[in-house]
């Protein structure tokens, strides 16, 4: 079997092409790329297809970059082919955002694909990712400790913009395309940068790559074969995994997803896994974490959940962090704002709002009941005034109704199982000494004795709390 007849039974395999497409090559003047060009070349009036080629210079190389992009230009023009040609400063968008050059030069060269697919109209931008290539790239996010659908590599497939990119020649090998641009008489460019140990690609290419090909000279389809199942059987598990959230998640918004620690461990392990990595996908806009740092801080999470702990908390990059209390578990960006400490004085009578929900305060309507947890009456005269809510601070005690002596309010929450952040906004009622009156919805002080009867009662206050939607149910 020929090269382009292997090439095109990938093709048709996959259904990577179908006839009449607007098809965009990406073209940097290499053997890999110029292979690809010509491929399609010579499947044009075959296939009805309409072909365009773009290639970018990231000025990485001064006058060999610009003279690789004029070199294709003259290609293109030979063979009819629209080309559209880009520069880009990648070494200047590293320096500027924190990148490494490579990632700079990544970045740039598909937001160009982006913009100039949108200007042709094309229906698949075709990459000349070839078989070695693939074994370079599951070796690399292996040893970087990759999760999910990375494991698997250079897909064949994805979709990008409004088209999608594809790879067809991921089951041959650079020598097979360098011998294919022989046939075709193309000298192409070469880049010195190819060579140099300062890449991790690189390295994997000249130490790790030649030692598998002499194992077996086959190797490549090996690696594309497991690449295939692994993103095969990640996509039933990750199709899985979604189903199951719905289940797991209690709570999502923007910034932070609140899930039921209960519900996520009855989940299949493999499953469990991968909720974690949907969450984080999804906190992280779509970024995900770095290959380098994924498995290690799904692990760490999972180990948190599995601890059997009644709280907990781990950091993740960017600010993102996860923390246990009891039956729940919030990862997202936690900080406290501001807003959450608050003091503020009670209106008697009248309403007064706060972060955590609202109190009413006025005269008691004996024709009213109320339960118990979320009032609280008590007669003027029992009060030092004037009383305020505020939040729960360090050392903070209280004398228990029906209890003797004081107890921290810290164990207070500890003992009801409140959730650490639900803590730092918890409403305390205090009077103008400082102590502590109430924790609504949990505990009431010890209040001297009320004397008297009926003839009080017009002097008796009823405060009742409105807990806010951010405040959420006990």
């Amino acid at each position: 079997m020929t090269f382009e007849e292997s090439v095109t039974q990938f093709i048709r395999m996959h259904r990577l092409i179908r006839r009449g497409m607007r098809l965009l090559v990406g073209v940097s003047g290499g053997a890999d790329s110029m292979a690809l060009l010509c491929f399609f070349l010579a499947k044009r009036r075959e296939w009805a297809l309409q072909l365009a080629a773009c290639s970018v210079d990231h000025q990485l190389r001064g006058q060999e970059s610009q003279a690789d992009l004029q070199y294709v230009a003259a290609f293109c023009t030979t063979h009819h082919v629209p080309f559209f040609g880009r520069t880009v400063d990648a070494a200047a968008l590293a320096k500027r955002e924190k990148l490494s050059v490579e990632a700079s030069a990544r970045l740039l060269r598909y937001q160009v694909f982006r913009e100039v697919a949108a200007t042709f109209r094309a229906d698949a931008i075709a990459l000349a990712h070839h078989g070695d290539d693939q074994i370079e790239t599951m070796l690399m996010h292996q040893v970087r400790g990759s999760a999910g659908m990375a494991k698997a590599g250079i897909p064949i497939r994805r979709p990008f913009a409004n088209s999608e990119l594809i790879r067809p020649f991921l089951t041959h090998t650079k020598r097979e395309l360098e011998e294919y641009c022989r046939q075709q008489r193309i000298q192409p460019r070469n880049d010195p940068s190819n060579q140099s140990d300062a890449h991790t690609r690189n390295r994997f290419r000249k130490y790790v790559l030649p030692f598998l090909k002499q194992e077996n000279p086959l190797v490549h389809l090996k690696f594309q074969y497991e690449s295939e199942r692994l993103a095969e059987d990640e996509a039933f598990l990750l199709a899985q995994a979604k189903a199951r959230m719905n289940d797991v998640i209690l709570c999502k918004n923007k910034h932070e997803i609140t899930l039921s620690v209960a519900a996520f461990l009855s989940s299949h392990s493999p499953l469990q896994r991968r909720i974690i990595h949907l969450i984080l996908t999804y906190l992280y806009n779509g970024q995900g974490i770095k290959p380098l740092h994924q498995s290690i801080h799904i692990e760490n999470l999972l180990h948190l959940l599995r601890s059997g702990r009644a709280s907990g908390s781990i950091n993740f990059p960017g600010n993102i962090s996860a923390l246990l209390s009891y039956e729940q578990c919030r990862i997202g960006r936690l900080e406290q704002s501001a807003g959450d400490v608050y003091s503020i004085p009670l209106l008697i009578p009248g309403e007064t709002v706060t972060p955590a929900g609202l109190f009413l305060a006025g005269p008691m309507d004996l024709r009213e009941t109320h339960p118990a947890a979320d009032h609280f009456l008590t007669s003027m005269a029992q009060l030092r005034l004037p009383l305020s809510i505020r939040t729960w601070r360090p050392g903070d005690r209280m004398a228990p109704n029906g209890m003797d002596g004081t107890q921290k309010v810290q164990r207070l929450f500890i003992n009801q199982k409140i959730a650490r952040d639900k803590r730092k906004i918890w409403p305390l009622l205090v009077d103008a000494d400082g102590a502590i009156l109430w924790l609504p919805m949990l505990r009431k002080a010890r209040l001297p004795q009320q004397t008297g009867g009926a003839e009080n009662q017009a002097d008796q206050v009823l405060i009742t709390f409105h807990p806010a939607a951010k405040f959420g149910r006990i």
